[in-house]
């Protein structure tokens, strides 16, 4: 951006970044002054909106205590900016590093943001993001409120629309449901999530005020929620017990700035400015009131004279000596400070009917069954209001069903409540510090405060496993199964640790471990006569077996689980088990069944606001779509997922249905749209520490940049996938990232090396069960081998994923892949019926949803017909082709389909168009190394060449194929060298080069 002119605008350096955008120093070309432009950092049409919204709100405002925007606009590229007015100076934070300021000083700047913020109140704005570092003191002495960039417009309707000439959201949270202002200066009402008005930017204005005249914030605390327990429940100490100078006034004016209560609190800036203007004169320039006159002193008024004559009085009565007086100041000074040290109230300890509804909901937590755990919790709460524990488990319930909104109230509820973590009871505090951690995803916290509890209790087996799940939740698998088998040692009839354990056995493959330990579970489910525990020992046994390709098995469990959640009228539980028999009976090829079941999942859910398994439910019902290779129905459903989870403020699913967006647009050969979709997601994941979902979607951005020709950059991206979910544990992350690099592997020539790791992702699609992987691996396997003439093994691959991709109910993607490598592999062996045949299927099958499938059938059959007596149109197939692949933006597919047309053109005789498109292709498999087909553009351009008359150029480019050819045997090995000079078109091929480079015309 430096040196760009913008309007009349140029930029000239960057001054700083943070909120939503870059803030650039330029000078006005007209005026010759210089100013500050903000530029909107996201291109999001959401954050757009808002940001032309901020401008137009702020440019309303004209006082000068506000920096002034001269100007706003978007530049030529659609991206917004603000011109402002630059303003120098020392900002209030920065003051505030050296301590308090003088009393009149304090008091005089407070004055000019509360004028500020009164103007900008007047005019429907609040700036919701009062604090220290966004006021700016002049070299001149005035003061400047800036960055209204979180202000918002009063009285206005709601609105979720982009448009910019919509009304603004009135709520205190953005769209990404991230609390707007900064924590140390909310008000209880943002803090809480409740509408805001002109009344919170006083309440924050009452903060700066505080920290002003005594150098200290009001509030404090280790993290986010700690700080608004204390803006929600602490009133701070009155100023003065903090700065002796403050007078009682200033006392009164900054606690009713700070009130709590909105309506006890300063309800407009002009008030807090009235006593402010008031309070000044009393104030000498040290910070003390000023002392009365000379005159005042000589005549003191009567009051004050008896005052003093009642003193005096006391002290000339007889009394105890001066040193009994000293001695009994001491005696009393010593007992307060013996009770303060050592004495501490009884710890608190809730009501029976309390503690036996808590009891109840952290089971069903342990169980996994969220949904009871918060009816359970909400009792125990019900019972016992001030049972902190209650609050905290039940914020841990509402983050596991995805209601953020609902888990930060209620740990705000849980913190401190009255009273600080330290007077808890020690294993109340620990608890408390685990599910916080837990809640914040502050995993090491978390297993660090269990493990705590698992010292001081050792011979509870709940406290093992809540330590199991935190080892689970931080991916330390094995872990997690020490401590869940150590709770069943310690407690052999405690169902809930054999269930965890069996579950965390199938996820690692030991399928003998997880059997028994299901076995064992069900079994003490059942003499307890717990139904719900039996259906999820059912459920998970169905996942699992599933899991492991045995979808007639899985449905069997599925339905009993389903049976016994009707039975106990458990509507999650029903919901989820509907949910996971849909998509069996999907894997099984019933896919009309499948959705049927979903759908009844869906509306069950929907009519009992189950919402976190609605919004899964509508991304399960997309994925059936896409197996099908009906996209455009897939979108549909994803995008549903997205607009509620974007209306209900759901961050975590918003990035789910951006992420299946993201990949399927992948799947489609849109790789800008991939790119877009999955940076909206992102962000959550990584600023929530979520490293699977982090690891997928960098995983998806590695896969566009492969279709955008970057390879060097996405094998490296790919490589870092398989170490890390090699240490994660996650097989199925691991299947999917060397099937990838395989394939970039292809896309490179590098085929005894892609091999390997077809080899590898077979490997573990079928411990995983996964028949639609296995029959990728075999596949692209397949592909591999036949480039490189080893025909027999590629047979043998594609043999066995016959089974899988021939099958009525086999996915589209998978069937059209399949066909289009048997395609080739004819192809290459010029058996040219059965490879039109094959890419006639191929292309019947992908319908327009496979792009890459369609492209290489294309041009598959158009090289058919060139060489089987349909030249014509052989050339018109493979012209489709390339246009196809140009859409996609995909340099490998582009240069395939050129290299195809290019060798049509020379069988049709336009030499031009066959030496163009044959020196283009050669340029793209240059770059990837692909020495295969690079030697075969170079020999169509010396066949051009020698038909246009130009034998020089024609012996250049065939002695560069000659070379390159040479070549393979160095990048392959011997052995697979020959296997390829022994393929029936390379012969065909190197016959035309020798006679090249013999000279023969």
């Amino acid at each position: 951006m430096i040196g760009v002119t913008i309007s009349h605008y140029r930029i000239l350096e960057q001054l700083g970044e943070g909120g939503m955008g870059v803030v650039y120093l330029a000078e006005d070309t007209t005026l010759g002054r210089r100013v500050a432009m903000k530029f909107l950092s996201s291109t999001t049409r959401e954050y757009r909106a808002r940001f032309l919204r901020e401008a137009r709100a702020v440019s309303a405002l004209s006082h000068p205590n506000i920096a002034t925007v001269f100007e706003y606009g978007e530049t030529s590229a659609g991206q917004p900016y603000i011109v402002m007015e630059l303003i120098k100076g020392q900002p209030l934070n920065d003051k505030l590093q050296e301590g308090s300021l003088p009393l009149p000083e304090a008091v005089r700047i407070v004055s000019h943001i509360a004028e500020a913020l009164g103007e900008a109140h007047r005019q429907g704005v609040v700036h919701r993001d009062v604090k220290p570092s966004n006021v700016i003191i002049t070299d001149r002495g005035q003061v400047k409120v800036l960055d209204f960039g979180l202000v918002k417009q009063l009285q206005e309707q709601h609105s979720l629309g982009g448009d910019p000439n919509q009304v603004t959201l009135p709520s205190t949270r953005t769209r990404s449901d991230v609390i707007v202002g900064t924590p140390l200066y909310l008000s209880p009402e943002q803090a809480t999530g409740k509408k805001v008005d002109g009344r919170s930017d006083l309440f924050a204005l009452g903060v700066v005020l505080y920290e002003c005249i005594t150098g200290q914030a009001a509030f404090s605390g280790a993290s986010v929620i700690e700080i608004g327990a204390q803006v929600i429940h602490v009133t701070p100490l009155v100023p003065s017990k903090l700065n002796e100078r403050i007078p009682r006034e200033l006392d009164r004016i900054t606690m009713k700035a700070i009130e709590k209560k909105v309506e006890t609190r300063y309800q407009t800036a002009d008030e807090l400015i009235e006593d402010l203007h008031q309070l000044l004169p009393t104030l000498d320039r040290d910070g003390y009131r000023k002392g009365r006159s000379t005159a005042a002193l000589s005549n003191p008024s009567t009051h004050s004279a008896s005052a003093l004559t009642t003193i005096t009085d006391t002290f000339r009565r007889p009394g105890p000596s001066l040193g009994t007086f000293v001695v009994a100041i001491l005696a009393v000074a010593l007992a307060i400070w013996g009770l303060t040290r050592w004495w501490k109230p009884a710890a608190y300890k809730p009501t029976p009917l309390a503690r036996e509804w808590y009891d109840k909901g952290t089971d069903a937590l342990r169980n996994g069954a969220f949904l009871q755990a918060t009816k359970a919790l909400e009792q125990s709460i019900a019972s016992d209001p001030k049972f902190v524990l209650a609050h905290a488990r039940l914020a841990e319930a509402w983050n596991e069903l995805d209601y953020a909104d609902k888990a930060k109230d209620e740990m705000l509820k849980a913190q401190p409540l009255g009273e600080s973590p330290s007077q808890l009871p020690r294993l109340d505090a620990l608890y408390l510090e685990a599910i916080h951690a837990t809640i914040t995803r502050e995993y090491p916290a978390a297993i660090k405060a269990y493990s705590e509890l698992v010292r001081q209790s050792p011979s509870d087996p709940r406290v093992y496993v809540d330590l199991g799940r935190a080892y689970e939740k931080d991916d330390q698998i094995k872990k997690a199964i020490e401590s869940y088998v150590e709770a069943t040692n310690r407690a052999p009839q405690y169902a809930t640790a054999f269930l965890r354990v069996a579950i965390l056995y199938g996820r690692q493959t030991d399928q003998p471990g997880a059997y028994a330990a299901f076995d064992k579970a069900e079994t003490l489910y059942q003499a307890d006569a717990n139904y719900e525990g039996q259906a999820e020992v059912a459920y998970q046994r169905g996942y699992l077996l599933n899991q492991m390709g045995k979808a007639a098995e899985a449905r069997q469990h599925l339905q009993r689980s389903l049976e016994l959640a009707r039975t106990t009228e458990n509507e999650y539980q029903q919901v989820k088990t509907l949910l996971k028999l849909g998509d069996v009976e999907t894997d099984m090829g019933n896919v009309a069944e499948g959705r049927q079941h979903m759908q009844e999942a869906l509306d069950l859910a929907q009519a009992k606001g189950i919402d976190n398994l609605t919004k899964r439910g509508l991304v399960d019902i997309g994925n059936t779509y896409v197996a099908s290779g009906n996209y455009d129905e897939a979108e549909k459903y994803f995008k549903q997922s997205l607009d509620l989870s974007q209306r209900q403020k759901d961050p975590r699913n918003s990035a789910r249905a951006w992420l299946v967006l993201g990949s399927l647009a992948e799947r489609q050969n849109t790789p800008d749209q991939a790119v877009s979709y999955v940076n909206q997601a992102l962000p959550f994941y990584q600023q929530g520490g979520y490293r699977k979902e982090m690891m997928q979607a960098l995983h998806l951005l590695a896969r566009a940049k492969v279709q955008k020709g970057d390879n060097q950059v996405a094998e490296q991206s790919f490589n870092e996938a398989i170490k890390l979910s090699q240490f994660l544990g996650d097989d199925s992350t691991a299947c999917l990232a060397h099937e990838d690099v395989g394939l970039l592997f292809i896309r490179e020539g590098r085929y005894p090396e892609s091999i390997s790791h077809f080899e590898e992702s077979y490997k573990l699609a079928k411990s995983l069960g996964n028949k639609k992987n296995l029959g990728l691996s075999l596949t692209d396997r397949a592909n591999a081998l036949w480039r490189m003439g080893r025909y027999a093994e590629a047979r043998a691959a594609l043999s066995e994923a016959s089974a899988i991709a021939e099958r009525p109910d086999a996915a589209k993607h998978l069937s059209s892949l399949y066909y289009v490598a048997m395609a080739r592999l004819a192809l290459s062996e010029r058996r040219f019926p059965e490879a039109q045949a094959n890419a006639q299927k191929a292309l019947d099958l992908a319908g327009s949803q496979v792009k890459s499938a369609v492209i290489a059938a294309t041009f598959t059959i158009g090289t058919v017909l060139a060489f089987s007596g349909a030249p014509r149109q052989g050339l018109i197939k493979c012209q489709e082709a390339v246009e196809l692949a140009r859409q996609s933006g995909d340099p490998f597919l582009v240069s395939e389909a050129l290299l195809a047309l290019g060798e049509v053109m020379a069988q049709n005789g336009d030499t031009q168009g066959a030496l163009k498109n044959s020196l283009e292709s050669q340029e793209v498999f240059a770059q990837a190394g692909k020495q295969d087909s690079e030697w075969l553009a170079w020999l169509v351009a010396a066949r051009a060449s020698r038909s246009a008359g130009d034998t020089q150029k024609a012996q250049e480019y065939a002695t560069r194929a000659q070379d390159l050819l040479s070549g393979l045997q160095q990048k392959w090995g011997t052995d697979n060298y020959n296997f390829y000079l022994n393929r029936p078109d390379v012969q065909f091929s190197r016959k035309q080069l020798s006679e090249f480079i013999a000279g023969k015309p």
